[in-house]
């Protein structure tokens, strides 16, 4: 594998990375090798103008929305948590573009996606709603989810500018189209699957985690047929696999990130197989620090051919070849970083 060699920095047509941990975000710079295809880090931490940064996402200009919940989400938050903010980092002149701080009455922004009219969606699963703001009107408007305490989680966005959510505290997916003030939801066979991340494939196809480890399952739902993708054939109950955030390929390859056992895995689409693990391959790594834990949350797919991830405990993120030609290679974040779901490429 080769690649040309450049310098990126937060962009949407290259590989450039952020990271929402705790306290910070950290801006990672990229350097490609042609002879190798190894990547030389430097990396800068720009702190947040709020507490706990979760999701994020890129706009049109390269520019990063970042989610401010204010509270550590485990999985939820006290009610006596003020509303949290978003806000808009501009790689450009490395400085805090925007900062809106929500309205009385609103909940903990947890994750953020912008369509194409630059408007950023987000999730609140305290106050069980989905909210949109108006970056040129500088509106904000919500809607309540149907299901009661459903727990709106990851977001996505579909060529339609069909917004599509899971619902963490359910067994549910949920859609919302603007056009109509609608939703749509989907329940999994098994009530206690707690969709978590959420992607959409270029076709369209909308594909999901099922968090719990008795469940641990992929999900895939098109075109009003939802399928499911088992991870293992053996019984996952117990097991701490809890597949979280997923990303889709260049190639239309699934990836996800799987949790307490130190993992990443992918379904290779040309082998998919509803109800089998058929195209499942797990990839293992030993963490460094023996007694701190492990936890695999935040995944990323880039356009140089490396898939990124991060894990919380371990404080550290990582790379490792979609092609499998070679192993991980992790970095360090600053002490008490904890990397989490906000990893983005």
């Amino acid at each position: 594998m080769s690649y040309t060699s450049k310098k990126i920095l937060l962009s949407l047509a290259a590989s450039s990375l952020i990271i929402a941990s705790i306290m910070f975000v950290m801006i990672t710079t990229l350097h490609t090798q042609a002879a190798n295809a190894s990547l030389t880090m430097s990396a800068t931490d720009y702190y947040t103008p709020g507490s706990d940064p979760w999701g994020t996402a890129f706009d049109s200009s390269g520019r990063v929305w970042v989610a401010l919940p204010g509270c550590d989400f485990a999985p939820s938050c006290p009610s006596t948590t003020p509303p949290g903010k978003i806000a808009l980092f501009d790689p450009a002149t490395h400085n805090w573009a925007t900062t809106v701080s929500l309205p009385t009455g609103y909940g903990q922004p947890a994750f953020v996606a912008v369509d194409h009219s630059g408007n950023v969606w987000f999730t609140m699963p305290v106050t069980n709603t989905i909210a949109v703001y108006n970056p040129g009107a500088n509106t904000i408007s919500s809607w309540a989810v149907p299901t009661s305490g459903a727990g709106p989680w990851d977001l996505a966005i579909d060529s339609k500018g069909i917004i599509w959510f899971t619902e963490h505290y359910s067994n549910k997916i949920g859609s919302f189209n603007p056009s109509s003030d609608t939703f749509q939801e989907v329940a999994t066979p098994a009530t206690n699957s707690n969709p978590y991340g959420i992607t959409i494939d270029a076709s369209d196809n909308v594909w999901f985690t099922e968090n719990t480890d008795s469940v641990a399952l992929i999900g895939e739902y098109t075109q009003g047929t939802l399928k499911e993708y088992k991870i293992r054939n053996s019984a996952t109950a117990g097991s701490g696999l809890t597949p979280h955030m997923i990303s889709v390929a260049p190639n239309g390859d699934i990836w996800w990130s799987e949790g307490w056992v130190s993992s990443i895995a992918v379904l290779k689409i040309a082998s998919a197989q509803p109800g089998t693990n058929n195209g499942v391959t797990e990839y293992h790594y030993t963490p460094s620090c023996a007694s701190c834990g492990s936890h695999t949350s935040g995944i990323s797919v880039g356009k140089q051919g490396y898939v990124w991830l991060d894990d919380s405990l371990q404080n550290t993120y990582g790379s490792f070849p979609l092609d499998a030609s070679s192993g991980f290679t992790f970095y360090n974040t600053p002490s008490g970083g904890h990397p989490h779901d906000g990893l983005n490429v």
